[in-house]
């Protein structure tokens, strides 16, 4: 069966390291992030030390949606770094940006296909499979990737 896809390609930024500021108690960004990349949304990739799967490892993939700009990539991390403490446990953080101008709808999709395709430690949606509507998509990595595969495709049927 052949199947019509589209592609996603995401030139992905990074890394940058998250380091901790003990004065204030909280997490933040080093001053090499650029301004217009924390004000971005797309998909982003949070590395760090995870206690069973050892250093320098995929902890997390998530999404911004390009339609509420006050929730931008700058204002999803805090969430993640200040008010959930979700990282607190984890040291040598760092983040991958993969900005994307799509509809909400693909940049969830392409999310999903990213967790199904690497299994980050911290994630807990989409690890058994994509969302509906992501089996029409080819995710292609450029750039910084990280530790993700070169292509990613959202359609694992018979």
């Amino acid at each position: 069966m052949n199947k019509e896809l589209t592609v996603v390609d995401i030139d992905w930024e990074g890394p940058f390291d998250v380091v901790y500021d003990r004065s204030n108690d909280r997490y933040k960004f080093d001053d090499s992030v650029p301004v217009e990349l924390l004000s971005a949304c797309g998909i982003y990739q949070i590395y760090g030390r995870h206690p069973v799967y050892g250093k320098d490892v995929l902890l997390y993939i998530g999404e911004t949606k390009a339609n509420d700009k006050s929730r931008s990539f700058s204002k999803r991390l805090a969430e993640h770094l200040h008010e959930k403490g979700r990282f607190f446990s984890h040291t040598n953080l760092s983040v991958h940006f993969g900005p994307l101008d799509l509809p909400d709808a693909v940049i969830q999709q392409v999310e999903s296909i990213l967790i199904f395709s690497h299994a980050p430690a911290l994630n807990r949606r989409h690890i058994d499979g994509p969302i509906a509507g992501a089996e029409s998509l080819l995710v292609r990595n450029w750039s910084f990737v990280g530790s993700l595969e070169s292509a990613c495709i959202g359609f694992w049927g018979e």
